[in-house]
């Protein structure tokens, strides 16, 4: 259920909205779901459709841009945009346009490796960057710091439930991992649409697909199968869309 400034968006409502094919899936199923998404104006609605496509579309580009995936102690990046900490982080360098280093990761990804939450993070950057343009993207982020889930001004929140629109961040968890590989005692993955997820490491698989290859990295004699957790991490827009300048 969609709630634009107490009014209840009826189906026939967002056909009159112009928007594209995906956008359009995405509000069907908004309004499809016992859940209540609620907005003080039609704008934050449509930044938040634009926002979940861009997301889709960047965690797409990730995956094919060639960025590997790493523990923190073996991360590394561009040196001409990052600085990579003794913690494994990638620190925007002194001066160095957040625009332009962001969208380095997907242009030479060949240059980069980090973890999984990190990629989402960056995903979730990329996809304000494609929403707000290079210059508002600048103008509010002229500090950046990618490690697991840190964030400079980005709203990001998980909540239980089932939710998941495109563009959300799910988790898959495997409680009986190797120890010698502790990397794989989970996937954070962005849901595309249609069963089909983008995760870094794995790469852009169904969820059957994504918990068999878990499966694959579990203890010797686990018995408890890897899976998909009730549970929604997403970027909260209505807030997102108050805070930038």
């Amino acid at each position: 259920m969609i709630n634009i400034s107490g009014y209840w968006l009826r189906p026939e409502d967002a056909e009159k909205f112009n928007i594209s094919r995906t956008q359009k899936d995405i509000v069907n199923q908004m309004l499809s779901m016992p859940s209540q998404y609620r907005y003080r104006t039609s704008g934050e609605l449509l930044f938040e459709l634009t926002f979940r496509e861009n997301t889709v579309e960047s965690a797409k580009a990730l995956i094919n841009s060639g960025a590997k995936f790493a523990t923190f102690s073996k991360t590394y990046g561009n040196e001409e945009f990052w600085r990579v900490s003794p913690e494994g982080a990638l620190e925007l360098k002194y001066r160095a346009s957040a625009s332009h280093a962001i969208k380095n990761i997907f242009g030479s990804g060949s240059l980069y490796a980090f973890e999984c939450a990190t990629a989402i993070v960056i995903i979730f950057y990329m996809a304000l960057l494609k929403t707000i343009g290079d210059q508002a993207f600048d103008r509010n982020y002229q500090r950046i710091i990618l490690y697991d889930w840190h964030y400079e001004k980005l709203p990001i929140y998980t909540e239980k439930g089932n939710d998941f629109l495109p563009g959300d961040c799910l988790y898959f968890k495997n409680p009986e991992f190797d120890p010698e590989r502790p990397q794989w005692r989970g996937e954070n993955a962005i849901y595309l649409g249609n069963n089909q997820y983008a995760a870094h490491g794995l790469g852009i698989l169904s969820a059957e697909s994504i918990i068999e290859k878990l499966n694959r990295l579990r203890k010797p004699g686990a018995q408890t199968s890897a899976h998909l957790l009730t549970q929604v991490t997403r970027v909260d827009i209505p807030a997102l869309s108050q805070m930038i300048r």
